[in-house]
């Protein structure tokens, strides 16, 4: 992954709220990168949950031995992708795409771990054809969906929400 720079991550934070009694937030990712610890670092200082998800196993080795990080190796074979039956508010997918082998199955998995309302946050690289992916998603019952323009030189954000009495 290309390196994100401090200043576009915590411009993309923003969207999180501060202060609030309450987040849940669920980050799936193939590398170890510094959006991981400003999740971290936001959910300690606001007393939220952070859930981090790891595919590459190195990575996952790495961040496993940080005390600051309690991760959890990801299979996207799992019968669901939420440990304890928790639904997140916010859902961050920084993958490769391509690495995913049934799509139908993947985004049916995380509509199910997104609470009512719960804003998907796909970060993809510049590359990506996002057209393609806000397609899918609205066909896997996303509404609002959106690109967030101009955040990061090297990537592409695109955001969806799961809206209450839709699809699934």
């Amino acid at each position: 992954m290309k390196k994100i720079t401090e200043e576009e991550i915590a411009e993309l934070l923003t969207i999180i709220p501060r202060n609030y009694p309450s987040h849940d937030i669920f980050h799936l990712t193939n590398c170890c990168n510094t959006l991981c610890e400003s999740l971290q670092t936001l959910c300690q200082d606001q007393g939220y949950l952070y859930e981090l998800a790891i595919i590459d196993d190195i990575c996952f080795e790495e961040m496993n031995q940080n005390s600051l990080y309690k991760p959890h190796k990801f299979d996207f074979n799992k019968n669901r992708y939420n440990r304890h039956s928790r639904m997140y508010e916010f859902v961050f997918v920084t993958i490769d795409l391509k690495e995913i082998a049934e799509v139908k199955n993947f985004y049916k998995k995380l509509y199910a771990i997104s609470k009512n309302a719960g804003t998907l946050i796909f970060i993809v690289d510049n590359a990506e054809d996002l057209r393609t992916l806000e397609e899918t998603l609205i066909e896997h019952n996303y509404v609002a969906v959106n690109p967030i323009i101009n955040t990061f030189k090297n990537y592409q954000i695109l955001s969806a929400h799961k809206m209450h009495g839709w699809g699934n």
